[in-house]
């Protein structure tokens, strides 16, 4: 049994997309199990001043919910050409703590259902592409794009929204199979361990010339330790980079 939990791009009561994540069930293979999550609208706006430990509570449940999940879809519309602010704010806060995020490593599907015939792709790439940038895979195809979705998403007789589009139906159903086929030989984790064994060599190589630069433009070492601190890099660690760099 995989744990999906289902994440709505728009806090709208009616959303389109809310909807469609309630009319996966069906479509989805045996053994998938959908958490509906809503709570991404209780998030406050991200500041690192309310960055705490322990997290304000929506912030604790949003991150536990994630931590828990095996995958996630995320539905989204696409607002203004890109990713709606609400969503983007979710990520911000499922990022957090640096390096620590419940966000990475995670098998990811994303759609969007559309009240049009050609909007929600560049939606749809952008929120791929940050996902995909905290390290997660996220399933690139088949792209899924649900169009005119007050007739594509209808009421069936349980009471429980109904995709009626077959195309996307079946263009979906490639989607979820691919998803759990991702979770089902741990891909995504795999792929971010791969990644982590190597961190801290590149978190140096990335720091390195920013450092050098800093102590040839005259800040002293103290000062260019605390930049490395505020970027999340451990103490010691930053007093070593920066000795390093002054007998480079």
């Amino acid at each position: 049994m995989s744990r999906i939990l289902a994440i709505p791009g728009s806090l709208r009561a009616e959303s389109f997309n809310a909807r469609l994540l309630k009319a996966l069930p069906p479509l989805a293979p045996d053994g998938m199990e959908f958490e509906f999550f809503g709570g991404i609208g209780e998030l406050p706006l991200y500041n690192e001043d309310f960055d705490t430990d322990p997290a304000l509570p929506a912030v604790a449940r949003w991150r536990a919910a994630l931590r828990q999940a095996d995958g996630l879809v995320i539905a989204t519309p696409e607002y203004n050409q890109s990713i709606p602010g609400v969503l983007k704010n979710a990520i911000d806060w499922a990022s957090r703590p640096h390096g620590r995020g419940p966000l990475t490593g995670k098998a990811i599907s994303v759609m969007v259902a559309t009240l049009g015939r050609a909007k929600g792709f560049r939606g749809l790439t952008d929120t791929s592409r940050i996902l995909t940038g905290l390290g997660n895979l996220v399933i690139a195809e088949p792209e899924v794009v649900v169009p005119s979705a007050p007739s594509a998403l209808t009421t069936g007789p349980d009471g429980e929204p109904c995709l009626t589009d077959p195309v996307a139906k079946t263009l979906i159903t490639i989607q979820l199979e691919a998803l759990a086929d991702v979770i089902k030989t741990q891909a995504a984790g795999s792929a971010r361990e791969a990644v982590e064994r190597n961190r801290s060599l590149m978190d140096y190589l990335h720091f390195f010339p920013i450092i050098t630069k800093a102590l040839e433009d005259g800040a002293g070492t103290s000062a260019a330790a605390e930049r490395l601190t505020a970027a999340g890099i451990d103490a010691d660690t930053a007093a070593d980079w920066v000795e390093r760099a002054l007998r480079h």
